[in-house]
């Protein structure tokens, strides 16, 4: 995954607080174009999110293959794009609305790994609805609330919130409809300052769970079977 130190890169300067994107010399030249032709586009929903702390490589392979054999770990799940501290490498759709909601799905990842690591540390363990709902919040906004409904009656709802690889690999739409719902709740609840509060303790090095009762002044099993009843009486009363 590391770049080899003599490879060229075209550097581009983006308006979201801290985003350089690098594009390597072997970007296929479509996507490229994209990217230069729709930088506002593509960083616009990341402004109210904060800062990157460093520059962000963006590299494309030609299938899902290729992108599967940039894993650390092998995934069951049909994936289109890998997010890490400095890079995405994805495998790019032919429908350009399609791509620009990949790239900021993914950039966000990348905003969000940069903000809560400690500094010469990994990127944290993140549970599955914060990180994937805060990127689907960034990149598609809010949900329909009247769509979570559903879930109540799904067989794995009480999974879904960590929902392993296996799990997203089964039931990616409710994993991630799940995600998106729950991250909005929490964000409207807590709101900038828990989001800041949540990083700044994950970056001192405490797991999410200890951040989470930092920055929320709660649980984050009592946050979370709290939601999920919620969810249950909510379908009830429908």
């Amino acid at each position: 995954m590391q770049r080899k130190p003599c490879e060229p890169i075209q550097i581009v300067q983006t308006p979201a607080p801290g985003l350089v994107l690098h594009l390597p010399a072997d970007m296929d030249a479509v996507t490229r174009a994209f990217v230069l032709d729709n930088v506002e586009a593509l960083t616009e929903p990341l402004l109210p999110w904060g800062r990157f702390r460093q520059p962000v490589l963006l590299q494309t392979v030609a299938d899902a293959e290729a992108l599967q054999e940039r894993l650390v770990l092998p995934s069951h799940a049909e994936l289109r794009a890998i997010a890490a501290l400095d890079r995405v490498v994805f495998w790019p759709p032919a429908d350009p609305d399609a791509l620009r909601l990949l790239l900021v799905h993914e950039l966000a990842h990348v905003q969000c790994f940069q903000r809560c690591t400690p500094p010469h540390g990994r990127v944290p363990y993140l549970p599955t609805w914060f990180r994937e709902g805060l990127a689907l919040h960034v990149a598609q906004g809010r949900p329909d609330p009247l769509a979570r409904r559903p879930l109540a009656r799904h067989r794995d709802l009480a999974l879904l919130p960590n929902a392993n690889d296996a799990l997203v690999a089964r039931d990616p739409i409710a994993t991630y409809a799940l995600a998106a719902h729950m991250f909005t709740a929490w964000h409207d609840r807590f709101g900038t300052v828990g989001l800041t509060g949540l990083y700044a303790a994950m970056r001192q090095g405490h797991p999410f769970a200890t951040a989470f009762q930092r920055a929320c002044q709660q649980r984050l099993n009592e946050y979370v079977e709290l939601w999920l009843a919620a969810v249950r009486r909510e379908a009830k009363t429908a």
